[in-house]
């Protein structure tokens, strides 16, 4: 917790719930604090010279979000996830993306497709420099102008919420050998698609290319777990 304190430490004058909100979660997905780790709000409260209200409600907009679990006198934990739950998130996010990569293959403007184009190159930029966290960046953009493109605004926010609860554990399956070129070459078939304007191509492509993430997950999950050889998170946070 004490990177979280430093990093919390020059938002104080700002306060509250929101901007508290926004700095969790960015820490979150950054990884800087880990699944199954506690979110000591009394220590951020005194860190940041604020009372412990605004910090709660910051937690209870990210358990909404799916992004923490809160346990009655335990306190509030970055949720960890079970390979089951990935199958059930990926199947909604694979016919969520298929549906908007078909809206979007007909809407693809000038603008659309250059920002398209270099969300791509990102990533082939990327790929060469083996780098898995801007790599990550890039491709969550490349999926996320796909959704807006569609212009399907109740989609957005389903997605969104979907993604957010997925964010803390896509990079480990990118960390997989040979991870980073499979992807890749599945986002240029993609991108083909939708500058062709083929639709019902691009949402084939696009849920296969989820799908396969999603058992990428899984399979990274199972490796992780048996490398570190850990016991099953205890919210209790009391030793066997």
């Amino acid at each position: 917790m004490k990177m979280v304190i430093k990093e919390l430490q020059d938002i104080r004058s700002r306060s509250l719930s929101s901007v508290i909100y926004r700095q969790l979660e960015e820490m979150i997905l950054a990884g800087k604090i880990q699944p199954g780790e506690r979110i000591n709000e009394s220590q951020l409260a005194t860190a940041l010279q604020v009372s412990r209200a605004p910090i709660r409600e910051a937690c209870r907009q990210l358990e909404k979000h799916g992004m923490v679990e809160v346990f009655a006198n335990r306190g509030t934990f970055v949720r960890s996830i079970q390979p089951e739950e990935v199958e059930e998130l990926y199947g909604i996010r694979a016919a969520l993306e298929a549906l908007a990569g078909e809206q979007a293959a007909g809407r693809v403007t000038p603008k659309a497709r250059k920002e398209l184009k270099t969300h791509f190159a990102a990533m082939e930029k990327f790929v060469k420099q083996e780098s898995v966290v801007d790599y990550y960046e890039a491709n969550a953009d490349f999926h996320l102008a796909i959704i807006r493109i569609s212009g399907n605004k109740s989609l957005a926010g389903i997605y969104d919420s979907i993604c957010k609860q997925v964010h803390l554990f896509r990079k480990t399956s990118l960390s997989l050998p040979g991870r980073l070129g499979i992807s890749l070459g599945q986002h240029k078939e993609i991108l083909a698609a939708l500058l062709s304007g083929d639709g019902n191509q691009a949402g084939s492509l696009i849920k296969h290319h989820v799908l396969d993430a999603g058992r990428a997950l899984v399979s990274a999950l199972a490796h992780t777990k048996a490398r570190s050889k850990m016991k099953p998170f205890n919210p209790t946070g009391r030793g066997a």
